[in-house]
């Protein structure tokens, strides 16, 4: 539009010097001077553009949008905040889309609240206890401990029951385990508190995947990643990351927030079952998962299967230990250079 505008008042300019060709040199302005001064205007308008493409929306144009997705929000102010310095940090774009994205998430999973409750915690808790071992002796020992006092003067079999949180459960499960015995054995049986919550913060991001990313974000101060993770700043930031920051060919968000729920890739490879479970003409679930997962190794799984099968029906030639390599790319891009 500036640019126009520009253009306008040249064309007009070009006017005035037809239909006033009476002026004298001193009031009337030449061509090469006509040129420079659009030359400036449009130098200042591009520059200009460029400036406020350099620094996106506004602080206020993002609260607007924070506004617009959750009206009663408490303190706007700060989410709009995190969720510009993290895209910038990020060396995201500032911009409606982008910004959009992000409000969403976080209004999806916590409603705005850098501690989302969850009213499914006292029961999970009690399967994550059922389950915690098949050993009988530790089981009596956790059930003796659950019949102890908490600091409230409570049993933590009935501090169970107010549970609303992560936040909440991280604090009965350290008070729980602070015993001299409880604790070493619950760590043994790799049940410490880092394998019981997985996902924090407001917009629910993986501790896992906050522990290994590469960034760090400005100004949440000192802490354990669980307590980073609880300030605005911090789930905004890495969940920023976790949903904008990774390679791929999309062109269309609902894959993108596909794989922020499910995986990164999990959309693409959920794409490539499809198209070999139609090739291949059998039935196979479209979990975006192609290898299965044991204690964090990858196995061969019924995608995998159903791939080497159609290769030997097919009578393609291959080398099973290569599909093996790039079947072990799935949660990559690199996935798909194979």
């Amino acid at each position: 539009m500036i640019i126009f505008q520009v253009m306008k008042f040249y064309h007009s300019l070009e006017a005035e010097s037809v239909t006033l060709p009476s002026m004298t040199r001193s009031n009337t302005m030449n061509r090469p001077s006509r040129f420079a001064i659009l030359t400036l205007l449009l130098t200042l308008s591009l520059s200009g553009c460029s400036r406020d493409q350099e620094q996106g929306l506004s602080q206020r144009q993002i609260e607007k949008l924070v506004l617009a997705a959750s009206p009663n929000v408490d303190s706007p102010d700060i989410w709009t905040r995190a969720i510009r310095e993290s895209l910038q940090e990020l060396k995201q774009p500032v911009d409606k889309e982008t910004a959009c994205a992000v409000i969403s998430v976080i209004a999806q999973e916590s409603s705005f609240k850098t501690v989302p409750k969850n009213s499914g915690m006292p029961n999970i808790l009690r399967k994550k206890i059922e389950n915690a071992s098949s050993n009988i002796i530790v089981q009596q020992l956790i059930q003796l401990r659950l019949d102890q006092l908490a600091a409230n003067g409570k049993t933590f079999r009935e501090n169970i029951d107010s549970i609303t949180s992560e936040h909440d459960f991280e604090f009965w499960y350290n008070e729980f385990t602070s015993a001299n015995l409880t604790k070493p054995i619950l760590i043994v049986f790799n049940k410490d508190i880092g394998n019981l919550v997985t996902t924090l913060g407001s917009m629910q991001v993986s501790v896992k995947f906050a522990r290994h990313y590469p960034k760090k974000p400005k100004n949440v101060g000192s802490g354990s990643w669980h307590e980073i993770l609880y300030t605005c700043k911090g789930g905004v930031f890495y969940g920023t990351a976790c949903l904008l920051d990774y390679k791929h060919n999309y062109d269309d968000w609902k894959y993108v927030f596909a794989d922020y729920n499910a995986g990164h890739y999990a959309s693409r490879n959920a794409g490539f079952q499809k198209m070999l479970a139609n090739i291949s003409r059998e039935k196979i679930d479209l979990d975006g998962d192609l290898l299965s997962y044991e204690n964090g190794k990858g196995v061969p799984s019924a995608t995998y299967a159903s791939f080497v099968e159609l290769l030997r029906n097919k009578e393609i030639g291959f080398n099973e230990e290569d599909v093996r390599k790039n079947f072990a790319k799935e949660k990559s891009y690199d996935f798909e250079k194979t």
